[in-house]
């Protein structure tokens, strides 16, 4: 992690040194505050020229102009918008460059605060937010999605209800897109409490004024051309003369349309879900990649997948709306061909990509092998429910009549702890260094109250079958072609045991996955 860490803060630090060259949102974000230090309400409307130049504020008269005479109304959470606020009162006297140049720092730092909280549990985003260039580029353009994100993984880090909730709430509160994260939350909860009514409460007071005003003035008008995407195509037709995005838009919308119909008919679900959130953006932005790293890293190796992961590159070809003049925009080939490059590439990918082979399956494993090593690593015990999502069972495992103790070359036995119950006993796995393609065996012991059990890494987790009270076994073959940075690491596997009435006991063992 020290070195990921270290790679991105210098890339991070170097794209800080860039003036702002391709978005002006930054430019957005500080306005809003400036705004609010005047007392004046930023969700209101757009403002022009006749609201912001009484105001003699130069920080506003250089966003306006940033924006080409029109600023957009603010769409973002409280917790955002007071932050940016009290950011350019406390500035006010080192200039707008001063306060652009600390927005655009807080984006980085929240991105290497992603990097830090994602490396224990989900290495795998991680590693893609450490080494993505649009990600990194947009971050040290000072975009705000890293905040939400790092609030999100900081509850992902969290087990107990109403702390977790809190921070999926807050994450909420400065972009709405966090919702999406907060209502998984609280629908895998397998029971209501008073904090998801309090987070609905939360988000209708930090949202009124945004509500109030789309009700009382409607959306924003805009005299520019529509941001490309495939909903705009009929309007980047009408705004050009030519019905040649309206033809691009239309074969693309039939691939993306194949795209997620082969994903969700493959069980690929959450893939395809996010295929068809992509596609239906009116503005795929190249910061948008945030939006679909977290589900890259969770899903399984498919063509979904790995068009989404296309997405967050091809996205950076929405700058090209931002750098041309807005003159060459009205060429219809300029529209269609930039439309191609966003979507394209993804979409092919999708599309025709080798759906992986089922894996075979391994000997059975036996139901009693002996201990042969007891090494003893720190428990961590909760009574909250298991997060994560719901897991993917493994084949049952039968019994063998002559159990060998080679199958099982790494025992643990936990200690006791302060929780007489649940427990886990023992942990046993066929080896302590894993290789890809290889098979893994696990078979577990735990108090006989324990009615699930599960076992988590590297971002994803896998039931584990319920043998016979208290036992529990499976086993699984490893990926074949896990990328090299995954490879010849140490990683923590985390084995979840959870009661029938919902208390969960949680415990750590390390593993070594190489070549």
């Amino acid at each position: 992690m020290p070195k990921r860490l270290a790679v991105a803060a210098f890339v991070l630090a170097v794209a800080l040194a860039v003036p702002l060259r391709l978005s002006a949102d930054v430019w957005a974000y500080a306005a809003y505050g400036a705004l609010l230090a005047h007392g004046i309400d930023p969700w209101a409307h757009a403002y022009g020229p006749a609201q912001i130049a009484p105001l003699g504020d130069p920080l506003l008269d250089r966003a306006l102009a940033a924006w080409h005479g029109s600023l957009p109304r603010d769409v973002y959470g409280p917790l955002f918008t007071l932050p940016c606020a009290a950011l350019v009162v406390a500035l006010r006297g080192a200039g707008p460059a001063a306060t652009i140049f600390a927005l655009r720092g807080l984006a980085a730092a929240a991105l290497l605060a992603c990097i830090a909280l994602a490396s224990r549990s989900r290495p795998r985003l991680a590693a893609l937010l450490a080494v993505h260039p649009v990600v990194l580029w947009t971050a040290a353009e000072g975009h705000n999605d890293a905040v939400w994100l790092a609030l999100v993984l900081a509850g992902d880090r969290v087990r107990a209800g109403w702390p977790r909730t809190a921070l999926l709430t807050a994450g909420a509160l400065v972009k709405a897109v966090a919702v999406v994260p907060l209502a998984s939350a609280a629908a895998r909860a397998p029971r209501r409490t008073w904090s998801a009514g309090g987070a609905a409460l939360a988000l209708a007071i930090g949202y009124a004024p945004l509500l109030w005003s789309l009700v009382a003035h409607g959306l924003d008008q805009t005299a520019g051309p529509p941001r490309l995407s495939l909903v705009h195509a009929p309007a980047l037709a009408t705004w050009s003369g030519s019905s040649i995005p309206l033809a691009v838009g239309a074969v693309l919308a039939g691939i993306g349309a194949a795209a997620v119909s082969r994903a969700w008919r493959s069980g690929d679900r959450l893939a395809a879900a996010a295929l068809l959130g992509w596609l239906l953006l009116p503005a795929p932005e190249p910061w948008y990649a945030l939006w679909f790293l977290p589900v890259i890293a969770m899903v399984r190796s498919s063509p979904a997948a790995t068009g989404l992961l296309a997405a967050t590159f091809c996205g950076a070809a929405a700058y090209v709306q931002d750098a041309v003049p807005g003159t060459a925009l009205h060429n219809p080939a300029l529209l269609g061909g930039t439309m191609l490059a966003l979507y394209a590439l993804p979409l092919l990918l999708a599309v025709v990509g080798q759906v992986p082979e089922p894996q075979p399956q391994a000997q059975p494993v036996p139901p009693t092998p002996p201990p042969l090593v007891s090494p003893s690593p720190s428990p961590v015990a909760t009574t909250s429910p298991i997060p994560g999502g719901t897991a993917t069972p493994l084949p049952l495992a039968t019994p063998s009549p002559n159990p060998t103790a080679s199958m099982f070359a790494y025992v643990v036995d936990p200690p006791a702890g302060t929780n007489a119950s649940p427990r886990i006993v023992e942990i046993a796995i066929n080896d302590r260094t894993l290789h890809q393609g290889q098979i893994l065996l696990v078979k577990i012991t735990t108090s006989t109250d324990v009615t699930a059990l599960i076992a988590r890494t590297m971002g994803h987790q896998i039931g584990i079958p319920i043998m016979s009270p208290g036992v529990f076994a499976g086993q699984q073959q490893l990926p074949s072609g896990i990328p090299n940075f995954l490879l010849n690491r140490n990683y923590e596997i985390e084995f979840v045991a959870t009661t029938a009435d919902g208390k969960t006991t949680v415990f750590a063992i390390p593993l070594r996955l190489e070549r």
